[in-house]
């Protein structure tokens, strides 16, 4: 299992590439666009995406969960699939698409109320996840107010110190998502 984390708000050029992927991807037909739409998409997005493997993601889980910056909570359930198949999904309405999608990116984004920092169930499954921009702001409050010896015995590891650093870098690109 892999994680795949990408910047909410991605810079131009890589968001309209975004875009774009997203929606040729809800197309019958295969991409027709040259570069393909998702090539692009990937070579642009690149630098605004952070990958880990399951052993990777449990190390920076262990550490966030070590220094308070993550939470249990139980995660509550996406909207069920209210079409009959793919063949009704592509030749819906598109204001019936946007309001499934819009109805999946609310239960990407929730939290569990009065609790600080990421609860942990989005670090746990590649999602669909979003971890808004407050959380991640909570999440490395709670890790500067942890003890300086555990984050001293943290700093230490080179992923945990790549993982920070991303961490920071997402805040003021509107957090991140979870594939």
């Amino acid at each position: 299992m892999s994680y795949d984390l990408e910047w909410t708000d991605l810079p131009e050029p890589a968001a309209t590439a975004r875009s774009r992927f997203e929606a040729c991807s809800e197309l019958r037909d295969l991409c027709v666009h040259a570069p393909p739409c998702l090539h692009e998409y990937e070579t642009l997005a690149a630098a605004y995406q952070f990958h880990l493997n399951i052993a990777g993601m449990g190390l920076c889980r262990d550490g966030m969960r070590r220094t308070g910056m993550t939470y249990h909570g139980a995660p509550q359930p996406f909207p069920a699939w209210p079409f009959q198949g793919i063949d009704d999904w592509q030749s819906a309405d598109q204001s019936r698409r946007d309001a499934y999608n819009e109805a999946e990116r609310a239960a990407s984004a929730q939290t569990v109320p009065g609790m600080l920092g990421i609860p942990e169930f989005k670090l746990t499954s590649n999602g669909p996840w979003l971890v808004g921009a407050r959380e991640i702001d909570e999440a490395l409050d709670c890790y500067q107010a942890s003890s300086p010896s555990v984050r001293a015995e943290l700093d230490g590891d080179d992923l945990w110190a790549a993982w920070l650093d991303w961490l920071r870098e997402t805040v003021s690109n509107g957090g991140f998502t979870v594939r």
